[in-house]
């Protein structure tokens, strides 16, 4: 990559940064607490942006670099989706870090949360559906025209379903490839010197 010759971290801190957001907002999510939640979603979600540009720049698996169309790679796992899933992600975290959005509703569900079998004493509570918002509840961006594409994409591959769909979708393609654009680290020997009966390295 051009523009910058010092020291860049690894893929995998990146990817690994992607992830232990995406935890938190899970731990979130199941302690339906919204305000940490939207912390760790908005982590998340700059961490994906980050990811998705480093990919683009660097994923070369076939001798030249693919750009964005490596979100289509035949060799990633639900590649049909993955263009639709990550231009949505970009999407939301656009309205998200620009326009303070909250990309998320949490629906109450009907039900009272029992498994069975059941233990008693019996503590009822609603269980809630975080879902993403519909695109028209968004901000309108700014540049409309330039983010015509991410909206299709939020609208196709968001919009109404439960964010750990997207978001596992993503993290598993950034699993896969960041570990594969990490260059090797090269096994270093030590060198072997022999030394006589008093300790001294032989000549």
């Amino acid at each position: 990559m051009a523009g910058f010759d010092g020291q860049r971290v690894r893929a995998k801190l990146l990817t690994g940064g992607f992830a232990q957001a995406q935890e938190r907002f899970q731990d979130a999510q199941a302690d339906n607490d919204p305000e940490v939640a939207f912390y760790a979603l908005f982590e998340t979600l700059n961490w994906a942006h980050a990811v998705d540009d480093l990919i683009a720049l660097t994923w070369s698996p076939r001798g030249k670099v693919q750009g964005y169309d490596w979100r289509c790679d035949p060799a990633l796992a639900g590649s049909e989706e993955l263009a639709y899933i990550m231009g949505g992600l970009r999407y939301a975290r656009n309205r998200v870090h620009h326009q303070w959005a909250a990309a998320l509703d949490m629906e109450k569900a009907g039900r009272s949360g029992l498994t069975f079998p059941v233990s008693f004493p019996v503590t009822f509570r609603a269980v809630s559906a975080w879902i993403w918002r519909a695109v028209e509840d968004l901000p309108t961006p700014s540049n409309e025209g330039r983010e015509a594409k991410g909206k299709a994409a939020y609208t196709k591959a968001l919009d109404g379903r439960p964010p750990q769909e997207a978001l596992a979708a993503i993290g598993q393609a950034f699993a896969f490839i960041g570990s594969l654009l990490d260059p090797s680290i090269a096994v270093r020997t030590p060198p072997v010197v022999e030394v006589d009966g008093g300790g001294t390295p032989a000549a």
